[in-house]
Formats: structure tokens, C-alpha cells, sequence
């Protein structure tokens, strides 16, 4: 079978993959929004570079070796015809063709596995998650011999090495061209998944990630919140409602937070709880120690309701033990772009003000950033925060997805006997008279 009339036959792209794919550039760099089609795109030009030139060797090579694998790996298989393949090392992440080129995929985290020779072409997907020194010091020293080429990709994580690739392309130094495509540039996405993504993810996160825009604040997941919303403690009137939000840990910390909401429905978190290594009864002895009469509402992770420890022949949840010692709380809503979003609504409309007290809170708040999800073969990954030291943030989520409603103002109660009392006495008595007098009259 001909390699060359497999790949021309079979092999297809969106225009904006086409614009990239059929581009002379030795060093092409691709920054795109998620789900634009860029592993596909890679994919595709390995297949490609490794049919049309017989006995060559070509690397994809990923952040780590099981993100290569779980990427690329099955599309690569996927997309090569069976006819084609000598041999398939799946350990190794490695095919060989018929005509003696070969595919391989490889991790950077291992920088033994890269060094090699004879690189005919190679793509670095994510490259802006890799270390300085795999471009520079490994990667194209290998290329010298064999003039390749190499195709740089991936979403924006800052402005980080990927930028000043992209910037040296958009320049046209050095044999480099670059461009920039949204996730609305691929024309198989439906706009209503990407309208979805919009109204759930705060702005910078969505320009980031759907819009490819390299953004200076990497990964926050409150780029919003600022020392405008640390407030200095006052003296709570005693008519705000309060709300009292419990994260559980057992090794990790167990988080509370208390919160307040004025007449307008703006929130104050008025004090915290944060400590590690102790049981259900350490914690409730210290939340009981606080003054609770005001709380309105308790809300707790719902994945506390899960009886799961045993105790007396009998499985009990950790909701149930804090209702041992009196303390009744509700599963909060767990939803958590919708939380986030939420969240950051709050703190975008002045609606949420922190006491600076909660220090726990204000350090977690400063360093909430998002995991390093990517795109997959199959469809958008769903954005997900890095999971550390979030526990009081998880608290702030669902208390703002609970929406505290604002606090009605309680009019005073005159004392008794007071000139205030009699007055309010006869108000009582002639409304009782008009009362009588209405019914009489019908």
C-alpha cells in the first residue's frame, strides 16, 4: 500500500487546521482555545511527515508520558490504518510503519527519553507546560542534523514560553510563524456549548480558555477579589441573619465559616474555624463555643451524608455525628462552576465583604487557582481547582450558591409601662374597637 495515497485520502481538517497544515514554516506555533482541534491537527501531521518521508523518525511529545498517552496515543492508532503498521509497541508508545519511519510518543518529564538523534519532525503539545531548558537544550539540537521541523501547540497559561514563541512567530524570527485561533474557530463545536462555557466561568478564565488569550493573572480562580473586599470586624447588629458553612476533614482541615447578611443582602464572613487532626467532637465543642443564636441557616459538604463510619454495629455519616452533639446542619449545593461563578458575581458587585480577621480565608482566597485540565480527543474537559488548601473556599462556594437572603429590619419593643408601651396599647385597643364596630355594622 502507497503511505503517500493513504494519508491524501484519508485525512481531513477544518479551514483554520488547513491554514496551519499546508504552511512552509519550519517552526509553526499554534495557540488555540480549547477544543479547536489541535491534537487532532498534530496528529494528523506526524501521520503525515512519517508517510511521505520513508525511514524517519518522528516524536509527539507531551508533558508527562501518561498525558501522552491518554491524549494521542488512541488517536494516533485510531487514524493509521492497520495495512500500514509493522509493529506497535504500546509500553513504549511507539508504531513503525511499512516504509520504516516511525512514530513515538514520549513524556518531557523525562529528559533521558528525549535525547536521541535523527528528529525529522516533532510536536510539542503543551509546550508552555514544559520546562525551558526541553526546547532549547534538548529538542533542537536534535533537529540540526536532519533540518526538521517541529509544531508547537497549546492553550494559554500565562505569558510563559509558549508566548515568546508565539511572539517570535507573529514577528517571523528565526524561521518561526504563529498564529491564534478561538474555540469558535473550529466549525464542528456547537456555539451553544461555548455560550454555556461563557456564562459559567468567570472572564479571565473564559478568554484564556476560549479565546486564547494569554493572560497575565495564571490559573487564579478569583482574579477579582482584592483588599477592597478585607473589611475591619465591626459589631454585627443582632437582626442579621446569620449562616454557619462546614467543610469536613479528617486528616485535612475541617473548615467553618460564619457569615452574616445586612438589610441590602450583602454577606460578611465575620469568623472562621480551621484545624486539622481532630474529631467530629473537637470540632463541635468549638463551634458551639461561638454565639450562634443568630444562625438561621447550617450548610455542610454534602458528601457528609455518606455513612460510611462504623460505630456500634452501625454505619453513621458525619452529619450524624454532629447531630449527636446538637448541631443540625443541611446539605449545601455542591455544583461548582456554578459556585465559583456565583462566587465571583458576589465579589464583582461589592455584595461580599471578608473581615480581616479570616486570615485562613483571605490566604486560600490569594492562591485558588485552576488545575491543568486540557482538551481530549472526545470532547471539552470541564475546568476543575487545584485541590489544596481550598477548604474554606469550598465553604464560600456554598454559601454564596445558598443566595442568604437580606435581613429584615425588627422594629424595637417598647418596655413595659414606658410612654411608648401605653401608646402602642391604645393603638392595639382601637384597632380591636374598629374591628367590632365593622363586624357589627355588617
Amino acid at each position: 500500500m502507497d503511505t503517500q495515497e493513504i494519508i491524501i485520502a484519508d485525512l481531513s481538517r477544518h479551514p483554520k487546521q488547513s491554514e496551519v497544515f499546508t504552511d512552509p514554516a519550519r517552526f509553526r506555533v499554534v495557540v488555540a482555545g480549547r477544543r479547536f482541534g489541535k491534537t487532532t491537527l498534530a496528529v494528523n501531521e506526524l501521520l503525515q511527515n512519517a508517510c511521505y518521508f520513508p525511514q524517519t523518525l518522528n516524536w509527539y511529545v507531551a508533558p508527562s508520558y501518561r498525558q501522552a498517552k491518554r491524549i494521542a496515543w488512541k488517536m494516533l492508532n485510531q487514524i493509521t490504518p492497520d495495512d500500514l503498521i509493522i509493529k506497535r509497541y504500546e509500553v513504549e508508545l511507539r508504531i513503525v510503519l511499512i516504509n520504516g519511519s516511525e512514530i513515538a510518543l514520549i513524556g518531557a518529564d523525562n529528559e533521558e527519553a528525549l535525547r536521541g538523534v535523527g528528529v525529522s519532525f516533532v510536536v510539542l503539545d503543551e509546550f508552555g507546560l514544559m520546562k525551558q531548558n526541553v526546547w532549547q537544550e534538548i529538542i533542537r539540537p536534535m533537529l540540526t542534523d536532519t533540518r526538521g521541523r517541529a509544531l508547537f501547540i497549546g492553550t494559554p497559561k500565562g505569558k510563559n514560553q509558549l508566548w515568546e514563541l508565539w511572539l517570535k512567530g507573529q514577528k517571523g524570527e528565526d524561521g518561526f510563524k504563529s498564529w491564534r485561533f478561538k474555540t469558535s474557530d473550529n466549525p464542528f463545536i456547537d456555539p451553544q456549548e461555548i455560550r454555556e462555557a461563557r456564562q459559567q466561568l468567570n472572564d479571565r478564565y473564559f478568554r484564556q480558555e476560549y479565546e486564547a488569550s494569554f493572560e497575565d493573572f495564571v490559573g487564579l480562580i478569583y482574579p477579582v477579589f482584592c483588599n477592597e473586599h478585607i473589611v475591619e470586624p465591626f459589631n454585627l447588629p443582632a437582626d442579621w441573619d446569620r449562616v454557619v458553612v462546614l467543610d469536613h476533614g479528617t486528616t485535612r482541615p475541617t473548615a467553618v465559616l460564619w457569615a452574616a447578611s445586612d438589610y441590602e443582602g450583602t454577606i460578611y464572613v465575620y469568623d472562621e474555624h480551621y484545624e486539622a487532626g481532630h474529631p467530629v467532637s473537637y470540632h463541635a465543642e468549638r463551634i458551639k463555643q461561638r454565639d450562634n443564636s443568630s444562625v438561621r441557616d447550617w450548610l455542610i459538604d454534602p458528601s457528609c451524608l455518606a455513612r460510611v463510619n462504623p460505630k456500634g454495629g452501625q454505619l453513621y455519616s458525619i452529619v450524624d455525628e454532629y447531630r449527636e452533639h446538637g448541631l443540625y446542619f443541611r446539605p449545601a449545593d455542591n455544583n461548582l462552576l456554578a459556585g465559583i461563578n456565583r462566587v465571583t458575581e458576589y465579589f464583582k458587585s461589592k455584595k461580599l465583604f471578608i473581615f480581616k480577621t479570616c486570615r485562613n480565608l483571605i490566604w486560600e482566597l490569594e492562591r485558588y487557582h485552576w488545575s491543568e485540565e486540557r482538551e481530549t480527543s472526545t470532547g471539552l474537559l470541564q475546568p476543575k481547582p487545584f485541590k489544596k488548601d481550598d477548604h474554606l473556599c469550598d465553604c464560600l462556594r456554598y454559601l454564596c450558591l445558598s443566595r442568604p437572603q437580606q435581613s429584615q429590619r425588627k422594629e424595637p419593643v417598647p418596655e413595659k409601662y414606658s410612654p411608648a408601651w401605653f401608646i402602642e396599647q391604645d393603638e392595639i385597643e382601637a384597632q380591636n374597637w374598629r374591628k367590632i364596630y365593622a363586624s357589627v355594622k355588617q
